[in-house]
């Protein structure tokens, strides 16, 4: 991933623990592509060095006394806008203020040790590493806003195949990709994967979907554990369908949308002609993602085939290839975030570059293409 930077990418670390700081700055040296730039105890001083040294990407804790992570995320973001990875506690209440700054612009989210100092730290470390590298691809004239929006009130939204046309009108043409290419077989399940960036993309995409949607939708979001549960209420109370985590053993209903849990695997298993939610540690690839939208991919492809539409939005690496690879030799269909709304354009790239897109749009444009391949029709 440092192979597009040509030197050490450039990290400034602040947090109000003087531990902490001197932990995070250890585990940024292993790495010889990151060089810390300095620390900051608060976010004023982190501001003032931030405005001093440009750094690549900022790591911001957020409870600080002086000035807290969320209120400089703010001024960061209206005055000099950098990549920024928020490490948060995972509380109930560390969790909605990862939320908060992820709205404001913050690239993605490291949970803090729990106090298991081993296993903790090593985890710790190469999620750490991995998210500052992704953070360093991205665009800062990108930050603190994912692309267009469509303004459709959705909670009062109902689609059939008589209205769809009338709900084109109000958003304009999909501009890149196969324009019009539609599903050859009927969509029986949406399943959209993302990672960096991809909480903001969720909210733009799912409150487009019509209230009365008439299949289930999936979500694998590589998150941290503890932080799918909060992330699924949030767009629960944006979106006019039912959005909530996952559960084992339930059957899926039209118009739900599933978020799979952080930590384990999403999957599904046909029974009597019902789709069974399936969540688990077991995958039939290693992986690092967990949830990872190739084990949710590939197990569509399995149990559910030609009906799969799968959607990769924004996010570093190429998860979500190999089992679109898989969708797609059944004939499913696939939709790519295009790179111009892309926090970061690695998970669509991958799958575009494979020739597994049949629809490559902006991100203001896939709820609307969404609703045009079930409805099957432009």
């Amino acid at each position: 991933m440092t192979s597009a930077l040509k030197t050490p990418i450039g990290v400034l670390i602040v947090d109000d623990s003087p531990f902490m700081r001197l932990t995070l700055q250890k585990i940024l040296s292993q790495d010889p592509g990151i060089k810390v730039l300095d620390t900051a105890r608060d976010g004023r001083e982190g501001i003032l060095k931030l405005q001093a040294l440009r750094p690549q990407v900022v790591t911001m804790d957020v409870e600080m006394p002086v000035m807290d992570g969320l209120q400089a995320l703010e001024e960061i973001m209206r005055w000099q806008p950098t990549p920024v990875i928020i490490l948060s506690s995972v509380t109930t209440e560390g969790a909605k203020d990862t939320l908060k700054a992820l709205d404001l612009g913050a690239v993605d989210v490291v949970a803090k040790p729990s106090g298991r100092p081993g296993a903790d730290l090593q985890a710790l470390s190469s999620d750490l590493i991995e998210k500052v590298k992704a953070a360093a691809l991205v665009n800062p004239a990108r930050l603190g806003g994912r692309g267009p929006t469509i303004q459709i009130p959705t909670s009062k939204v109902v689609v059939s195949a008589s209205t769809v046309p009338g709900i084109m009108q109000s958003i304009r043409p999909a501009s890149t990709g196969k324009v019009g290419l539609l599903p050859k077989h009927a969509v029986e399940i949406v399943a959209i994967g993302t990672s960096t960036g991809g909480p903001s993309a969720l909210q733009a995409v799912l409150p487009t979907l019509p209230v009365n949607f008439p299949v289930p939708v999936l979500v694998a979001q590589h998150m941290p554990p503890g932080f799918t549960g909060p992330l699924a209420q949030r767009l629960n109370g944006l979106c006019p369908l039912n959005v909530r985590e996952g559960i084992h053993g339930e059957t899926l209903k039209a118009g739900i949308v599933y978020v799979a849990p952080a930590g384990k695997q999403l999957q599904v298993q046909r029974r009597s002609g019902q789709i069974i939610l399936h969540i688990g540690d077991e995958a039939p690839i290693p992986t690092l993602y967990h949830p990872s939208v190739d084990v949710m991919f590939l197990s569509l492809a399995k149990e559910v085939g030609k009906g799969t539409l799968g959607v990769v939005m924004t996010g570093m690496g190429s998860d979500g290839t190999k089992g679109m690879k898989e969708v797609k030799g059944l004939e499913g269909f696939g939709i790519a975030e295009s790179e111009e709304t892309c926090v970061v354009y690695g998970m669509p790239r991958s799958m575009v570059d494979a020739g597994l897109a049949d629809r490559i749009v902006p991100l203001g444009e896939i709820g609307r293409t969404i609703v045009e391949c079930v409805m099957r029709r432009g």
